[in-house]
């Protein structure tokens, strides 16, 4: 006779391990004297349940293993929390050295570091920052180059709200300061300043046709550093000419097309400051394809000073950016190991090389 299957081999099925907990929601609802519907709001982190209603609810969980002991304690507001590093992509050395200002701070706090991408994507970036809202982070920090709008003001300013009810803060690393939004705490570099120290070095030297390669509209770094660029532009007297800014992406390739186009013209740029070192490459790619040398026909500026750009023949001049140090002071400010003061900006440094002497 075949033996009667038992539950645990039915909820089984042909995979996998039996479960080692069969608690559910009504289960610690029960022990802790609450509805399930009070757990349910505890667990989804609403403010509006009482603490003390709060920590039974979290105890019995913990007591009938329903959730990660660990997770039970962090919502309770023990034990160790998390500070998460949030970009839309992982672009080079720049992010990485933020990322790892950020986890010496959060680290020796006693604290997770967690480090995600959102690729861009507005709803997968809200979805994980409510995620980590419910995991009780003890703080969010937003890094790299924004949109531009009131549309996305209004949504980090959402953001910043949603992790107040659970005592955390959003703290924005390289960007702006948010108009309208002083709830949101900013760090960035002196972006403006130092394309336009780049440009002061480029017309000192005598150049009069300088061009920006790497401009995208309605975005909050472009748009700095084209600002930079504008102003230095003034300090010699000269007008912005549109046809001498490059629209591309931040991305060598692109950026050598784009440039490669403005340096065939009969009435081409003697410099070309890039947004970054890796749209710098791309200004190099493109002289060299025209059989331009670099600094003799064209000289070539970049940001951000990334460890390779020394290597390159000529080595490059451009402007060096405190990455690790924005890293660590967000983190300070989102863990409240400092005063809250707004809007954080540290300076630039423009590093001379021999491809703008």
């Amino acid at each position: 006779m075949t033996p009667r299957p038992n539950a645990s081999s039915r909820q089984r099925g042909t995979r996998g391990p039996a479960p080692t907990s069969v608690a559910n929601l009504r289960d610690v609802a029960a022990r802790a004297g609450v509805s399930p519907a009070t757990a349910s709001r505890v667990f989804a982190g609403s403010p509006l349940v009482r603490p003390d209603t709060r920590e039974r609810v979290l105890a019995a969980a913990e007591e009938l293993g329903y959730v990660v002991n660990g997770l039970a304690q962090a919502m309770m507001g023990r034990g160790r929390r998390s500070v998460a590093f949030v970009a839309s992509h992982m672009i080079g050395p720049t992010f990485a050295a933020m990322a790892a200002g950020a986890e010496s701070v959060a680290t020796e706090q006693g604290n997770l570091f967690i480090v995600s991408t959102t690729g861009a994507d507005v709803t997968r970036e809200r979805d994980l920052l409510e995620t980590l809202r419910e995991q009780r982070a003890a703080g969010i920090l937003l890094a790299g180059s924004t949109a531009t709008g009131a549309a996305v003001d209004r949504r980090i300013a959402e953001y910043a709200r949603d992790l107040e009810t659970i005592g955390a803060r959003l703290v924005l690393c390289g960007h702006p300061a948010v108009p309208g939004v002083p709830n949101v705490l900013t760090v960035d570099y002196d972006q403006v300043g130092g394309v336009r120290a780049a440009v002061n070095h480029l017309t000192a030297a005598g150049h009069r046709r300088i061009a920006f390669a790497g401009y995208e509209p309605d975005k909050t770094t472009p748009l700095q550093r084209l600002r930079g660029y504008e102003l230095g532009l003034r300090d010699a007297g000269l007008a912005l000419d549109p046809s001498l800014v490059v629209e591309c992406p931040n991305e060598t390739e692109p950026a050598e097309h784009g440039c490669r186009d403005l340096l065939r013209r009969t009435d081409r740029p003697t410099a070309v400051v890039g947004l970054t070192d890796g749209v710098a490459i791309g200004a190099y790619r493109a002289a060299r394809s025209l059989g331009l040398a670099i600094p003799g026909d064209v000289a070539v500026v970049g940001f951000d000073d990334m460890p390779l750009v020394v290597d390159l023949t000529p080595a490059l001049t451009t402007v060096r950016a405190p990455f690790w140090e924005v890293g660590v002071r967000g983190a300070r400010l989102a863990l409240g190991l400092e005063e809250a003061t707004g809007h954080v900006e540290l300076p630039t440094e423009l590093i001379v090389r021999q491809s703008a002497p």
